[in-house]
Order: C-alpha cells, then sequence, then structure tokens
C-alpha cells in the first residue's frame, strides 16, 4: 500500500474531478491571526450566524465537484465534538458540529468531500515551532482525531495533512496507512508548504511530503509547460496529479509573499479576473484547483466576497 506507479481508477477520478473549494474557517477567524496559536478559550469561537448550506451553494454556484474542511488548523481547535478534548467546538459558544454540518450538504449537494488537519499545533505540542518533531502524546492524540474523523464522518475522498515534516517519514506512513484502511477510496495529501511549491511547482515530490498521492501547490499555479503526473521520487517514477491550492484573500501582511487564507476586518476578496485566470491556468496546465472561501466570524461568506465568486462563475463559463 503506497503513492501509484501508474494512473489507478482513484487517482483518475480525482483528475476528473479537477475543480473543489476548501474552507478556512476556525478560531483564527475570531482572532484575526492566520497563526492563531490556540492561546484562547475555546469560547472564542462564537458564529452567530452558521451557514454550512451557503458554504456549499457557493461551490456549486461555481461549478465545484469537491470541498475540503480545515477539521483542525494549527490552533488545536477542532471543528467537530472530538471525544477526550476540551478545545473544540463542543466546548465553545457556538456547540454545532461543523465537520457534521459540512459533510450532509456536501452530500445534498452532491459535492465530493474531504478533510484538512494541521500537523503543527501549538495548543496541543506546548510551544510555537514550525520545524521541531512533535511529541509522543500528541501524535497519538493526531492519530486518534484521524480515526475519528474516518470513521464518525466517513465517505471523504479526501485527506490533506499540513506541515508534515513535524513528524517521521514512518510517522506519515502510519498515518497513510491509517486513512487508507479506514478510508481506501481516498487520495491522501501531503501539503509541500509554500517555499517548496513555489520552488518545484510539482515537478517534484518534497521528501517530507512523502508518502502522498498528490502533489499540493500552496498558493502555487502549474508550471508554463504544464504538469507531467509521471515523477521521480528515489529513483522510482510514480503517477502523481498536480493541485493548485488557491487562498482567494488578500496579501497577508506579516509574511507580504503570501495570502491570506482565514477572514479578517480587513479581509477583501481578490478580483475576480484574478481568480478566473488562475481556473485557466489550472486548467490548461493539467491541474486540479482547490479554490479557498474564507467564511466570516458569523459563519458566512460575506456578500462581497459571494458577488465576486459570481463573477469567477460567471467568467470561467464564458
Amino acid at each position: 500500500m503506497g503513492p501509484a506507479t501508474t494512473r489507478t481508477p482513484l487517482l483518475a477520478e480525482y483528475e476528473r474531478l479537477q475543480f473543489g473549494c476548501s474552507y478556512h474557517f476556525s478560531m483564527n477567524t475570531f482572532t484575526g491571526d492566520d497563526y492563531e496559536i490556540g492561546a484562547v478559550p475555546a469560547t472564542t469561537y462564537n458564529p452567530t450566524h452558521l451557514d454550512v448550506k451557503q458554504w456549499i451553494d457557493i461551490a456549486k454556484t461555481l461549478g465545484a465537484r469537491y470541498a475540503v474542511l480545515t477539521a483542525k488548523h494549527m490552533s488545536g481547535f477542532a471543528l467537530w465534538p472530538t471525544d477526550d478534548y476540551t478545545y473544540d467546538v463542543a466546548h465553545s459558544s457556538n456547540k454545532t458540529d461543523v465537520v457534521g454540518e459540512f459533510v450532509a450538504n456536501c452530500k445534498a449537494s452532491g459535492l465530493k468531500y474531504g478533510y484538512y488537519y494541521c500537523i503543527l499545533d501549538p495548543h496541543n505540542e506546548g510551544k510555537f515551532d514550525w520545524n521541531s518533531m512533535v511529541p509522543d502524546h500528541y501524535y497519538s492524540l493526531i492519530k486518534r482525531q484521524v480515526t475519528e474523523l474516518h470513521t464518525k464522518y466517513p465517505g471523504a475522498i479526501y485527506q490533506l495533512f499540513d506541515i508534515t515534516w513535524k513528524i517521521t517519514l514512518e510517522q506519515r506512513w502510519e498515518l497513510y496507512r491509517l486513512v487508507k484502511k479506514l478510508n481506501p477510496n481516498c487520495v491522501i495529501v501531503d501539503n509541500q508548504g509554500f517555499d517548496q511549491s513555489r520552488r518545484n511547482q510539482g515537478r517534484i515530490c518534497e521528501p517530507k511530503s512523502w508518502p502522498t498521492d498528490v502533489i499540493n501547490g500552496e498558493d502555487t499555479l502549474p508550471p508554463p509547460e504544464g504538469h507531467n503526473p509521471h515523477v521521480m521520487f528515489e529513483g522510482k517514477q510514480y503517477y502523481m496529479p498536480f493541485e493548485t491550492w488557491l487562498p482567494t484573500g488578500p496579501i497577508y501582511k506579516p509574511m507580504p509573499r503570501m495570502h491570506s487564507w482565514f477572514w479578517r476586518n480587513d479581509f477583501t476578496t481578490q478580483p475576480a479576473d484574478v481568480i478566473a485566470n488562475a481556473y485557466r491556468a489550472c486548467i490548461k496546465g493539467k491541474s486540479n484547483l482547490l479554490l479557498n472561501l474564507s467564511p466570516d466570524n458569523t459563519g458566512r461568506i460575506t456578500d462581497e466576497a459571494v458577488s465576486t465568486m459570481r463573477k469567477v462563475a460567471q467568467r470561467i463559463r464564458a
């Protein structure tokens, strides 16, 4: 069990989906910090008009075929009531099971669905460090929570792990095999990170993002020549599609090379032409596009963003 050397039916189905939407919504939305470390109480999370159906309706308007939810970002806050854990929606000011709502609305709309899970987690690690290896107690929690996601909410076709260099190769293999055992029809994506993505544009798989079924390009378009899925890794050829994972937010001022993933008070969506052109570049470059949307602290995608996405839908269908 491992990444495929040829184009399997599972990878062919993933390529056929071609266009998806992801949703960054978590504690970060309520503190205004893309890199929220989970130092605030769980009750800080308090969407007053949570409307997950609206999120999915916008994906359908765009023509997306799959959707991915940030089940747990780096703050450690879980968007589902997870067992034996106190930093989750069950202990917040709005106890709605967002993962459950997300899955139900995807099913009702005919969208395939999947989950994002961040390995970096200062709340559970006890410190904020991009590169230190995670402690054993936290790695045990990772396995337990990933198991919950794929058993309480089965049927996901996609699992993204972020900041995977903080666990060992053996642990990455363990997570890969765990998800495949629970859900054989799920593609596993280990995000390379922004700098790595910009450097290689999917031409190679970074060693610290192995094993993965798909090469993920964070805020990165496919190369000008288009993606070649026949990728070499450690002297062996694999079949690995490329996915552009694109934030629609403005520049994140503390790190001006990158765009914002989470809504904050000064959030303005990028212009419709910019997003539509990125869509065309992905189609031409033989890449999937996972377009990120950012619900606000009421729990809805703003009118400004909705208006922009309607314009995007018009442009990509023209």
